[in-house]
């Protein structure tokens, strides 16, 4: 019975413990000796060189006495502290596995923050200006592209159907200004395809309508 009740000891692990409590008990003791020497040899050093041999033996035990029992109180705290891992028990005051303090339970963890998206501006759009109201003096000129033109003959002026050229087209808007009494607009379209601003016909028409200073618009 008693060597069951043994052996179930020494498996639950009692003999380890005993064992700890054993070299604990054993380090106590060597400070207290260690203590007490450290103590005897400071007071001897001090009747030697401060007191001139005229301090009693038993002021000198009796400070050795008092530093190894200071020195046995201070092993004692370290190896019997709490876990036994620092000074006064407070090397390992909690667990490794992140429990939270006694402020944080009973606390939601913060709700996480989500971006907030950039918000795309539509860009602004400007209103487009009315186009100028049609006047009885203007002259609305189709402008002719491709197999459509022959000889040079670009625009056709309403209301007269006939191609003109350029030379001819300055004619008729020459006589169109000395007799109206506003000056003429000229009101462009292309007929078909369009001809590309680079076309040698557009170039030309465009420097006309600059230096004769005329009002010029595509509708």
């Amino acid at each position: 019975m008693c060597e069951t009740l043994f052996a179930d000891a020494l498996g639950s692990g009692l003999s380890g413990k005993v064992a700890g409590y054993a070299i604990k008990a054993l380090a106590v003791g060597g400070g207290l000796l260690v203590g007490y020497a450290l103590g005897i040899g400071v007071a001897w050093a001090l009747d030697r060189w401060v007191f001139a041999h005229k301090a009693p033996p038993q002021l000198k035990k009796l400070c050795g006495l008092l530093a190894g029992v200071a020195l046995a109180i201070l092993v004692a705290l370290i190896v019997f502290g709490e876990g036994g891992g620092g000074l006064f028990g407070g090397g390992s005051g909690g667990d490794s596995k992140g429990t939270p303090t006694p402020t944080e339970k009973g606390k939601e963890p913060p709700a996480p923050v989500t971006p907030k998206e950039d918000v795309k501006v539509p860009p602004k759009v400007e209103p487009k200006p009315p186009d100028p109201k049609a006047t009885p003096s203007d002259v609305r000129i189709a402008i002719l592209s491709g197999a459509d033109v022959r000889d040079d003959k670009f625009y056709v002026i309403d209301p007269d159907p006939a191609p003109k050229t350029f030379e001819e087209l300055k004619t008729v808007i020459d006589a169109r200004r000395a007799s109206a009494k506003n000056e003429p607009a000229l009101v462009l379209r292309y007929a078909k395809e369009p001809l590309s601003d680079s076309h040698p016909e557009m170039k030309r028409l465009s420097a006309w309508v600059k230096e004769a200073k005329l009002t010029s618009r595509f509708e």
